[in-house]
């Protein structure tokens, strides 16, 4: 049943697929609230601690620890680093981007003075959910496989008339795919040059885009002792992906076959609508402890992909063709979430905080008006499983400066360990604040391993992939 899984995961996770799967449902489910620098450096345990912008998409109860009005806004600079191995050929490769993680408006209006509700706070802006901003580079030099030999399988039964057109259709124009042959049972098989491998082969893939919401909360509290909040989430996403996939016959063993690149492009653009609700609660001056529940998040999707391959013949001739420009509009729903939080202060000077996230990503799901994804959503069922998400962090205030430092980790989304998925994070931070101005500064360390297949995993071995991303965040923000 393992190897079932993996198959599952890999088929559907590499770059020459463009059809919507259980990989994108990870990807837009699978999100680290960026926000303010503050709530960065404290390592995002930002649940019961409130009165910062961060927290609308984490709490929302949080807004009504607000007293006064606010505006802040939060630029970041991004530095991301994957490193592969595949059978000791190591590869590595950056991708640096400078983004706004945030920006966010909060009204106050009340009177101090009342002894039940005392505020009423609204807010609106829009804290990032998800960077994709990778490069990645893998190598290896395969002595017993190709792309080809995958592509085989897949076409294998069907008519040349029938090959899928962003794949086994463009290799079988290009002569990778090559005679067809009637086996004993009547199927159609195909054969290949480079069936047998012996050929080098080279993945470069970059990948751009984010995940940001736009957030629209209300909040109130109660004698200072209950705080309740509730926000209407609008994320919307841009995707986008390049990849270019190359085999090679460098000992020339292969006849009238220098080399083939597979390009694929892939668009993908979505808006959606989700809802928060949450409360905080204060029993002392020392403890707060709250509870948010994140509704799915229903996105409307929208993908645009095509591919080509091209051959280059030893006689340095070349043949190309490429696919159709697909487009596609489809349903994507990620799954709820439970938000548990508690902060605890030690002698006004100390503040320590730690959130507890639940999701199960199994529930996650597509769905369209041509197509009703059974299969996929059967893959995602049997893929995926639920997970817990650990954050904590530390604030020793030192007015007018505070230090804070954070911890958090993020478990792994598969289910029998069919790949790791673990992410780490590691952050530290410092800032200035008097009455009315601040600003405050954050670095951000994130370290998260995985496997990835170029193609069938019954055909060859995993790459494995470290990725490491560095973040420097700063916050500027007024109060009045």
């Amino acid at each position: 049943m393992k190897y079932l899984y993996t198959f599952i995961f890999s088929f559907i996770f590499i770059s020459y697929v463009v059809a919507q799967n259980s990989v994108d449902v990870l990807r837009y489910s699978r999100t680290m609230v960026g926000g303010t620098a503050r709530a960065m450096g404290h390592g995002g345990a930002f649940g019961a601690i409130g009165a910062d912008f961060t927290s609308l998409s984490i709490n929302p109860a949080g807004i009504g620890l607000y007293k006064k009005s606010e505006f802040s806004f939060t630029p970041t600079f991004y530095l991301s680093n994957i490193k592969s191995d595949l059978h000791g050929n190591f590869g590595s490769d950056k991708k640096d981007n400078l983004n706004m993680n945030n920006y966010g408006l909060v009204l106050v209006s009340g009177d101090k003075a009342k002894n039940a509700w005392k505020f009423i706070q609204f807010g609106m802006g829009v804290n990032r959910l998800a960077n994709f901003n990778y490069n990645y580079f893998i190598a290896n030099n395969n002595t017993t496989s190709s792309l080809m030999s995958d592509y085989q399988l897949r076409a294998y039964g069907q008519h040349p008339d029938d090959l899928d057109p962003f794949s086994t259709d463009l290799a079988w124009y290009n002569y990778l795919l090559e005679d067809t042959v009637r086996l004993n049972n009547g199927a159609l098989a195909y054969t290949s040059p480079l069936a047998d491998g012996g050929v080098y082969q080279q993945l470069a893939k970059k990948t751009w885009g984010s995940i940001n919401e736009l957030n629209i909360s209300f909040g109130s509290t109660y004698n200072d002792v209950f705080y309740v909040g509730g926000s209407v989430g609008f994320p919307f996403l841009r995707y986008f992906e390049e990849a270019a996939y190359l085999e090679e016959d460098k000992a020339d063993t292969v006849a009238n076959f220098y080399k083939f690149i597979k390009d694929d492009y892939l668009e993908t653009r979505g808006n959606g609508v989700n809802f928060k609700f949450g409360v905080i609660v204060r029993p002392s001056g020392w403890l707060r402890v709250g509870l948010a529940f994140h509704s799915p998040t229903w996105y409307s999707m929208n993908d645009y992909y095509y591919s080509t391959i091209t051959r280059y013949w030893d006689n340095g001739d070349k043949d190309s063709k490429t696919s159709p420009y697909g487009r596609y509009d489809y349903n994507l729903n990620t799954p709820m979430k439970i938000v548990g939080s508690a902060a605890f202060t030690i002698a006004r000077f100390l503040l320590l905080s730690g959130d507890v996230e639940y999701l199960d990503y199994s529930s996650g799901s597509l769905d369209a008006l041509t197509y009703r994804f059974t299969e996929e959503n059967e893959q995602i069922k049997n893929k995926y499983t639920s997970a817990l998400n650990l954050k904590a962090g530390a604030e020793l205030r030192l007015r007018p400066i505070s230090f804070r430092a954070g911890l958090g980790y993020f478990g792994s989304p598969y289910a029998d360990n069919i790949n790791d998925g673990q992410i780490w994070r590691a952050s530290a931070g410092v800032g200035y604040r008097d009455r009315q101005f601040f600003m405050d500064l954050a670095y951000v360390y994130t370290i998260k391993k995985e496997d990835y297949y170029l193609y069938n995993p019954d055909l060859i071995n995993p790459a494995n992939l470290e990725i490491y991303t560095h973040q420097i965040a700063l916050s500027i923000g007024y109060k009045f």
